[in-house]
């Protein structure tokens, strides 16, 4: 690549890196120049991730981390402070749930899906934003969804709720810490092809399914995701901030 690479240098933060949108942004970040900071909770995938990076050529460290867990958060910003100086990225990927209707959820998988989907999110931004605001400034994307704008049968109610949320506070952030030089966004994927997707629906189901919902008849590619990410973490997009950007194909209505 000719010229300087975007984030040369740079220090970026993701959470949930060992697979999918999450693994493909850390690759996207590190060949644009950045030193990345995988914090996963899964041992041999945050590894793997890592090691993938390093052979590349970029540079990546591997910090085990429950993104649910303030302490475990706390440590790993800290540690991506010490390895590859301030943070001035960051990515937060963290989303799952539990089925069930609100008639038959129980508070138990309610309570789990929003920690994991929503309260995630917060915990990174409270350690992060700290640094951030300490050393100029920094840019924050969270992983919110679909789901948080267009009914689905395929996401509990939970979830849908729990993505709403990482959207408002996504935009109650950027609007909190703008006089700090500080950008956040949330970036709302469709159907994608992650791991996940991959072992429930064949390449053929998946388009069948985004056809019924989206203009681009195809599931999104991690990589689609990650070139947001990248585009909204860039100096491209410095007045972009406190928008929810949807990656989904033209998602024209509910399921």
């Amino acid at each position: 690549m000719n010229g300087r690479r975007r984030f040369e240098g740079r220090s970026v933060f993701i959470t949930g890196a060992g697979s999918g949108i999450g693994e493909a942004t850390a690759h996207a970040f590190a060949r644009e120049g950045a030193a990345v900071t995988i914090a996963e909770l899964d041992p041999a995938k945050g590894k793997t991730v890592r090691d993938a990076i390093v052979a590349a050529g970029g540079t990546a460290q591997f910090i085990p981390t429950d993104a649910t867990d303030e302490a475990s958060v706390k440590a790993a910003v800290i540690a991506a402070n010490e390895a590859h100086g301030p943070i001035r990225h960051a990515f937060n990927n963290i989303g799952m749930s539990r089925p069930g209707s609100i008639e038959e959820m129980s508070l138990e998988d309610w309570n789990w899906t929003v920690t994991i989907s929503l309260t995630s999110a917060f915990l990174a931004m409270k350690y992060e934003i700290p640094v951030m605001k300490a050393h100029g400034g920094g840019t924050i994307v969270n992983t919110a969804s679909m789901a948080a704008r267009l009914y689905t049968p395929a996401s509990p109610c939970s979830y849908s709720a729990a993505k709403a949320g990482v959207i408002q506070l996504s935009h109650h952030a950027s609007c909190a810490y703008a006089r700090d030089n500080i950008r956040v966004n949330s970036v709302l994927p469709g159907l994608t092809a992650t791991p996940v997707i991959a072992s429930m629906f064949t390449l053929e189901q998946q388009a069948e399914i985004a056809g019924e919902n989206q203009v681009i008849r195809r599931a999104v590619d991690p990589r689609e995701i990650a070139d947001a990410v990248l585009f909204l973490s860039s100096d491209e997009a410095t007045m972009i901030t406190g928008r929810g950007i949807e990656v989904s194909g033209g998602r024209t209505h509910s399921s």
